[in-house]
């Protein structure tokens, strides 16, 4: 079986994807084509765009598809069910009453007959998700973004990894009750944690070591806390891991900085997506908040606020024409049609407005992070900013200490020239950030900062 994994890999239930050999303006013209006549909420709305996009030349085309109506979150809460296409009409509900499915279904409809349909809900910035549905063709485009963003970030098909997740999150407990299953067929282990204390880490390093695995995924913040868990309690640092992917959520550099300690050999990479489409970019070069696009999987556009507007190229079941994703990034397309996004923030309301008026996302606070650990050789290693009416909070964690009154003076001083508009600041030091780990970890945040839910959470209970 191990020969068989190293060299098929995924390939053993989830047949890879080839790549289109169409144009772009293709693709996007054929799933508008399937959205338009197979998805009640698209039915005829794009017939005008089908009608005159042969007469078009690709710049014409792309233009006149910049002007079809966006989709918002609120849009597939209101009307989710529309959203389904009509190919998934007589499939197996792999998630009947919400429940998790028994082994006998999940082998039967999910990998013998390949016949059925589920949901997995998405992450909600109110608190309160929306679903999205899948068909097996859909859910193997959701995985293969994965592996794809696991490939650019150095690792090869048939080897193991790891993926330490909140129980409550992504089918983590199903996963993890299949653990010996899954590993044998396809080198993938979950590891689930309902909080991340010294124990839960140890069996996370004792479960990479076993397994051989070469990459970890892992959310940023949870990612933090593993490696401040290890420094305190004296665990020496973890040699033997190749790759670690980290996505969800702004990735500070004194945080990466910190955490490269504990993972002295791995390369801590970022890939950006969406719980409604899998992964769509990657980061680009060593850089942390630019990505290279998978235009094989999906075609992005600058929406309205700096926001990112999607087409998923590649999902039928469920089809996403112009999705606007509300986060912070600038949209950049090449000659040659390769696409980037870059200077990517997180979400686009996360932010506070400066006395000039202007706001000013995590990126600006990063800067500032990296002057001042120049400044005093590195002693900030977290940091989160939470801001209420005229008053802001900024906390830090130090791996130096001593450093504390160094750090607050600088931190008023750029407060003060910058932020005078705020009656009120605040500055704390913790050893930690507590943290529900259902939910994104905000640098910038309103009150407690915990109102999106990661996505997945609500995934057993019955969507309505």
């Amino acid at each position: 079986m191990k020969i068989l994994r190293h060299t098929l890999g995924y390939n053993l239930a989830l047949p890879s994807i080839p790549e289109s050999k169409l144009s772009r303006r293709e693709r996007v013209r054929q799933i508008v084509q399937h959205a338009n006549t197979s998805v009640p909420f698209y039915q005829g709305r794009f017939d005008s765009f089908l009608a005159e996009e042969q007469s078009l030349t690709d710049s014409e085309f792309f233009y006149a598809f910049s002007h079809l109506p966006f989709v918002t979150k609120q849009n597939l809460k209101d009307h989710n069910e529309a959203f389904r296409s009509e190919t998934l009409n007589g499939k197996f509900d792999l998630l009947n009453e919400g429940k998790t499915p028994n082994t006998k279904d999940a082998i039967i409809h999910g990998l013998v007959k390949k016949d059925f349909f589920t949901s997995i809900s998405t992450g909600g910035t109110s608190g309160i998700p929306t679903y999205r549905w899948l068909d097996y063709e859909d859910a193997n485009v959701f995985a293969q973004s994965f592996l794809h963003s696991f490939k650019m970030n150095g690792w090869k098909q048939g080897e193991s990894f790891v993926v330490y997740y909140p129980l409550k999150s992504y089918f983590t407990g199903p996963y993890a009750e299949f653990s010996g299953p899954l590993n044998t067929l396809f080198g993938f282990t979950m590891v689930p944690f309902e909080t991340v204390t010294k124990e839960s880490v140890e069996n996370l390093l004792k479960t990479l070591k076993k397994r051989k695995a070469t990459l970890l995924v892992i959310f940023p913040c949870v990612l933090q806390r593993v490696a401040e868990i290890m420094k305190a309690e004296n665990i020496p640092p973890f040699e033997g891991l190749r790759y670690i992917n980290v996505s969800g959520e702004f990735f500070l550099d004194c945080s990466k900085k910190f955490i490269q300690k504990m993972f002295p050999g791995a390369d801590i990479q970022s890939t950006y997506g969406a719980v409604e489409f899998g992964e769509i970019a990657h980061q680009s070069g060593l850089s942390s908040f630019d990505y290279d696009v998978f235009s094989d999987y999906a075609y992005i556009e600058q929406g309205p606020g700096n926001s990112i507007l999607v087409t998923a190229l590649r999902q039928k079941a469920f089809p996403f024409i112009r999705y606007q994703i509300e986060d912070m990034g600038q949209v950049v397309t090449e000659a040659d049609g390769r696409q980037s996004i870059l200077h990517l923030e997180g979400k686009n309301t996360d932010y506070i407005i400066g006395a000039d008026g202007y706001h000013y996302y995590a990126s600006f606070f990063n800067a500032v992070i990296n002057e001042i650990n120049t400044a005093f050789d590195d002693p900030i290693m977290h940091f989160m900013l939470r801001h209420d009416k005229n008053a802001l909070q900024l906390n830090f964690v130090l791996q130096n200490p001593e450093q504390e009154k160094n750090v607050e003076q600088a931190a008023r001083d750029t407060m003060q020239a910058i932020f005078p508009n705020y009656s009120k600041v605040e500055i704390i030091f913790r050893d930690h950030f507590d943290h529900d780990y259902t939910r994104k970890f905000k640098i910038i945040g309103e009150g407690d900062g915990l109102a999106e839910v990661v996505g997945g959470y609500y995934q057993q209970k019955k969507a309505s």
